[in-house]
């Protein structure tokens, strides 16, 4: 039975290298599929290969080419991917699968995925805090004349999970929105904020809030010192990772492992990893 491993996620290195090998440590069969210059490559699996190459983008040519390889070699296949940023592609990328699917959700925005706790997302909430809070210790250390206000943007499409997570972590605030009820629940949440004492405050946001918008809803008098500093996804998702990431990857590649080693699944049919930490 020819099991096929696709990678489609934004991983980094270290948790393709972790997860890897945790797949190949129970000595179970597996294939790759990786990105060839012509077409897509069906390979043995290899760990250290497999931790180093470009996932499969959303471009309709890459996933043709993809299609045309699974559908010549493999009988099953273990796809990691982030399902809700790019759903439609995913359905679409689906469609055209006869074989049986392992789906393993990897997303730093969303906690949960198809009731499955997402990889990525533990370590990804764990670094902005992390780099919120250090942002937190400079502006405690610098006092000004005027109150600061740090607007901390997360990356585009980020969940509202993660920035009220963020949020509570740091004592921080959270806007989702910017229609003019929630700006003036925040603008008065600000103002007892600064009457308590404080001296700056901290409010998690995501990539595509007007921000120049939302000040133009803040009063005159309050005098604010505004500084917006970005959160790229890059950056949420380090050379280390949390624990609890690390468990679930041990976790997703013993129940892959248990998939491929069971009675083929009918066709069509598309399983979730649908284990927690």
């Amino acid at each position: 039975m020819r099991a096929a491993v696709v990678n489609m996620s934004a991983l980094p290195q270290s948790f393709l290298h972790f997860f890897s090998n945790q797949l190949d440590a129970a000595g179970s069969a597996w294939n790759m599929v990786v990105p060839g210059r012509l077409q897509a490559e069906w390979q043995p699996f290899e760990p250290e290969r497999f931790a180093h190459t470009a996932p499969f983008s959303s471009l309709q040519v890459e996933q043709m080419k993809l299609k045309e390889t699974l559908q010549k070699q493999a009988d099953m296949i273990l796809l990691l991917t982030d399902p809700l940023k790019t759903e439609e592609d995913l359905q679409q990328f689906l469609s055209g699968i006869k074989q049986p699917v392992f789906i393993m959700p990897v997303s730093i925005l969303y906690p949960m995925v198809h009731q499955s706790e997402s990889i990525g997302y533990d370590t990804a909430l764990n670094e902005i805090v992390n780099y919120t809070l250090s942002v937190a210790d400079t502006a405690d250390s610098m006092k000004y004349e005027k109150p600061r206000l740090f607007f901390l943007q997360l990356p585009e499409g980020a969940s509202i999970h993660l920035t009220k997570e963020v949020a509570l972590s740091t004592g921080g605030f959270e806007l989702n929105q910017a229609d003019q009820h929630t700006v003036q629940r925040f603008r008065q949440s600000l103002e007892k904020h600064y009457q308590e004492g404080h001296t700056f405050a901290l409010a998690a946001t995501e990539e595509s809030i007007n921000i120049a918008e939302v000040q133009k809803h803040l009063p005159e008098y309050m005098d604010l010192n505004v500084n917006v500093v970005t959160v790229d996804s890059a950056q949420c998702l380090g050379p280390n990772f949390t624990a609890k990431d690390r468990l679930l990857m041990v976790r997703a590649a013993q129940k892959a492992n248990e998939w491929r080693s069971s009675s083929l699944p009918s066709s069509n049919q598309v399983e979730w990893f649908h284990v927690t930490a």
